[in-house]
């Protein structure tokens, strides 16, 4: 069935295209891959990929159904098969070393059309694949990347999806980096912002103390204006929380600064949200807890 893939010259007439294949005369489909190989020999290097393309015109007329990575695939196969066998059979022929030649280099110029990664070598393979694997490495566990390299060096059948396959991860990966830089500069940013809301040095409070504060802002939430019996104070429990966490730190005796240590948000705005708040501020717990007691003075 190779005579859908390539043009053939007209038996006992002179070519109308000196690209189309096939003898003078004895033409036989059988040989059709042979003849294309043979016109490959006979045309300059500045004529591959005119030659290519003039093949590719006349089977894509022909095959409706049929596209370039096909028929590329079947030049591959073809020139691949018969530059094997001249290596295997006649690589000491002077004959088959330029002949050897000259698919080789017409298989370089292929590269020129080849979107599909093709025209790859196991040997270009296995150069391309140490710079990969060693990115690989680089966030990968060590399980993965020896069983990457196991496909790429023994698995040929499979070796040309899967090496494709791990380029497009690297290209994910450099572009997941890419993000992570401008992920980076927004989070500095922000650090910039917070230092203009959270102080450089907190307030410090011995570390087991931290309810005994906790307990001092929830009387002052519930504190009330006593003209008007409404609450002095109002603001959210996340707000309450927020002002200790940014201005208060534990401390351990003779510690220093460095040392010390964030009170939990989260902890904190339990006590605010929850039954924890309300039980610590129930009369029976106040002997644990320091107390703040309303006056009766009118302020003016």
């Amino acid at each position: 069935m190779d005579e859908k893939y390539f043009k053939l010259r007209k038996t006992w007439r002179k070519r109308k295209n000196r690209f189309d294949i096939g003898p003078l005369f004895n033409m036989n489909p059988i040989h059709i891959s042979g003849y294309f190989v043979m016109r490959i020999f006979n045309i300059t290097e500045q004529e591959y990929i005119p030659f290519y393309q003039h093949h590719k015109k006349y089977y894509l007329a022909c095959n409706p159904d049929g596209n370039e990575e096909s028929f590329l695939a079947k030049v591959l196969e073809i020139v691949d098969k018969d530059r094997k066998s001249r290596e295997t059979l006649y690589y000491y022929n002077t004959r088959s070393k330029t002949r050897i030649h000259k698919l080789t280099r017409f298989r370089e110029a292929l590269k020129e059309v080849d979107r599909w990664g093709l025209t790859v070598t196991n040997e270009e393979r296995l150069r391309q694949s140490v710079s990969y694997v060693q990115e690989i490495m680089n966030w990968q566990n060590t399980n993965d990347t020896k069983s990457v390299l196991s496909k790429l060096l023994f698995d040929e059948r499979g070796s040309d999806q899967f090496f494709i396959e791990y380029q497009r991860i690297i290209e994910q990966k450099n572009k997941l980096e890419v993000l992570l830089e401008k992920e980076q500069s927004t989070v500095k940013d922000l650090q910039n912002q917070l230092k203009n809301v959270a102080p450089e040095y907190r307030i410090a409070i011995l570390n087991g103390d931290q309810k005994l504060l906790i307990d001092l802002f929830m009387q002052l939430k519930d504190l009330k204006v006593p003209r008007t019996n409404s609450n002095f104070l109002s603001a959210k429990p996340e707000l309450w929380a927020r002002l200790i966490h940014n201005y208060f730190t534990l401390s351990h005796t003779n510690s220093k600064e460095d040392n010390r240590q964030l009170l939990s948000y989260d902890t904190i705005l339990d006590y605010f949200k929850d039954n924890l708040g309300k039980e610590m501020l129930k009369s029976k717990n106040r002997s644990k807890y320091f107390n703040i007691k309303e006056s009766d003075r009118i302020y003016t």
